[in-house]
């Protein structure tokens, strides 16, 4: 931690059109809350977190990809589920750089929190992203430490030695955090944190806390299961003001931001210039006749077959040669404003929200579950929607959730929340036709749902120890 601390502070960042936040000196910088904010989700933005792996390392080690024609080996250990103890950074440097980065949100946040000068409204958009970001880190590598003050100086930042928090500690913290925001936050636009995305957020938290918490007694305010759930269905009903997108204007979403009151609840707005060229997160997935993009993994036809023709949903996925019909490209995250690859990171949206409330509804109250999810359909088929088959409502719940969050980081978790193990597929030549044929299995409750705390980290801090390696 040590190490990545001191990285973090000569990383740290402002607004574009202002001086570097490391170039002031702490009381010169805290005259500047907003720019420290938008620091904070600058860094937020960065390749190593939502600026592509966050996203990737969601569903690149599960059944809804297979590899590309032209994979390169890139995330190949991810991808395969091959991840290795401590992760050397010969091979872990995607974990290093994305454990380093988020605890880098995380001191910024800080910052602000502790700045004179900072007025509510910025102070709880800091508890977001620190929650957020704090969410993330125990949701990738489990038991992690909770930091709550910013460390201001290269010798602080050496010195800094945390131990692992148990992850009940970090999910109080986070939801400590999330409450203060809710109640703190004045802003009402999507590119920064809201109340509504305090919110939206808390239904996520407490989904995890009711799948992933062995022990309730450790959870402040949670009794057990039935209580965490009946918190994510509380949570979803305080977002407010908020609606779902429909077919109209639905394959457009994603390439596009701003979308306030409309789906998207927080997002990290960008700008042409932020553009990162082959590095975007739209590159890993596209590939067009032209030849940009990777299109490193792309769609496993067998998932790809859960979506009915009537769908909007498969409008993300284009066949860019007829003579290679196995290779079906993800299109979801193709451009912004025109810059092949370039996504505006859409890190909460509504549906998600329904989805949470359908899935803590489900075992109590199916018919309300089904419900949910008719209205998430309907608003996903260009013609009448199947109906929802309210005896089957956990199994449609979870493909519904499947489908509609599809590649924006969500379905390895949602696995391992489930404790579901996945059959990782390849095509048999994508050349040819669409068949595929098992990689490897990866049993329910393996290790490899989990990422290990990197090497650097260990080695920089040996107060750490490896939760699940």
């Amino acid at each position: 931690m040590g190490g990545v601390l001191a990285a973090s502070l000569l990383a740290t960042g402002c607004s574009l059109d202002v001086k570097p936040d490391y170039a002031l000196d702490v009381e010169d910088a805290n005259k500047y809350p907003q720019d420290q904010i938008n620091g904070a989700m600058n860094t937020m933005y960065g390749v190593a977190y939502y600026g592509r792996n966050a996203y990737i390392f969601g569903d690149i080690g599960t059944d809804n990809i297979v590899e590309g024609i032209s994979n390169s080996n890139r995330y190949i250990f991810e991808s395969r589920m091959e991840k290795f103890e401590a992760m050397p950074n010969t091979v872990g440097s995607n974990e290093t750089n994305l454990y380093d980065q988020i605890y880098r949100v995380i001191n910024n946040a800080n910052r602000v929190i502790a700045n004179p000068e900072a007025d509510d409204n910025f102070k709880g958009q800091a508890y977001f992203l620190r929650a957020l970001a704090s969410f993330d880190a125990v949701r990738f590598f489990d038991a992690v430490p909770v930091v709550l003050k910013p460390v201001e100086s290269i010798e602080e930042a050496v010195n800094f030695q945390p131990a692992n928090d148990d992850m009940a500690v970090v999910y109080n913290q986070v939801i400590a955090d999330l409450e203060k925001a809710a109640t703190m936050i004045t802003n009402d636009q999507v590119n920064a944190p809201t109340p509504n995305a305090a919110h939206a957020l808390l239904s996520r938290v407490y989904l995890y806390i009711a799948d992933e918490v062995s022990d309730f007694s450790k959870i402040d305010q949670v009794a057990d299961r039935a209580d965490a759930l009946t918190k994510v269905v509380a949570a979803a009903d305080a977002v407010t003001g908020v609606k779902m997108i429909g077919v109209e204007g639905f394959e457009e979403y994603f390439w596009d931001q701003g979308n306030n009151m409309t789906e998207t609840i927080f997002e990290l707005a960008v700008v042409e210039s932020q553009s990162r060229g082959s590095d975007n997160f739209g590159y890993i997935y596209y590939k067009d006749e032209g030849g940009s993009g990777y299109g490193a993994y792309t769609a496993n036809p067998e998932f790809m077959e859960l979506f009915d023709a009537e769908d909007v949903r498969l409008k993300h996925f284009v066949e860019v040669d007829a003579k290679k019909p196995g290779y079906q490209y993800i299109y979801k995250f193709a451009q912004t404003s025109g810059v092949t690859g370039l996504h505006a990171p859409k890190i909460l949206r509504y549906t998600e929200v329904l989805l949470n409330k359908a899935e803590a509804l489900a075992s109590v109250d199916p018919g309300q579950a089904a419900s949910i999810i008719q209205e998430i359909r309907d608003a996903r088929y260009m013609g009448d929607a199947p109906e929802v088959n309210v005896a089957d409502i956990e199994n449609e719940v979870f493909t519904e959730r499947r489908k509609e969050l599809a590649y924006e980081g969500h379905y390895m978790f949602d696995l391992r929340r489930h404790n579901m193990g996945v059959t990782l597929v390849r095509l048999v030549d994508g050349s040819k036709d669409k068949e595929v044929e098992e990689l490897s299995s990866v049993a329910a409750g393996d290790k490899q749902f989990w990422f290990p705390i990197p090497q650097r980290s260990m080695l920089a801090n040996t107060a750490l120890e490896q939760p699940k390696y």
